[in-house]
């Protein structure tokens, strides 16, 4: 009987980035000057794949605190290396908020990628962190502790 290897956390956030990826040239999505959404501007200095990345990691990682989330981020070594022009936590709030539309569209596409349940950006399922109000004082969950604790031991 063999034990299996546990994933680091960047093999976690590398096939986070690779299955999110995926799901956009399934869903059809382009990026542009590293734009998701077209939208007037320069090209943002974070790319919005990193963006909807550290989204998707925040909710599989069950941080319900945007505010813990990003602590977290910031402390964290690999993370940084992996994230090195990450947004502060109000921005990068805004930018998630601004890709909120291309949810559902990620939703089908994961659906069909994966065969069958619920993708992680499910309309039916209620994602706190991705409330229409990003900036409210946010209840500390005890079911959070867990996830963050497996987390501190990658």
């Amino acid at each position: 009987m063999s034990t299996a290897t546990p994933l680091t956390l960047e093999d976690v956030v590398t096939s986070t980035y690779c299955a999110l990826d995926d799901a956009l040239v399934h869903a059809g999505v382009e990026c542009h000057d590293g734009k998701l959404i077209p939208r007037p501007g320069c090209p943002p200095l974070v790319d919005d794949r990193e963006i909807l990345c550290l989204a998707l990691l925040q909710e599989l990682f069950g941080f319900e605190s945007d505010n813990e989330y990003h602590l977290w981020l910031t402390a964290n070594p690999t993370m940084n290396s992996l994230f090195p022009r990450f947004l502060s936590r109000p921005n990068f709030a805004d930018r998630r908020a601004l890709l909120t539309p291309l949810m559902e569209r990620l939703c089908a596409a994961f659906c069909d990628l994966a065969g069958e349940g619920d993708p992680p950006f499910a309309s039916s399922i209620r994602i706190p962190s991705m409330s229409a109000a990003p900036f409210a004082r946010e209840k500390r969950n005890a079911s959070v502790a867990s996830p963050k604790k497996a987390i501190a031991q990658l």
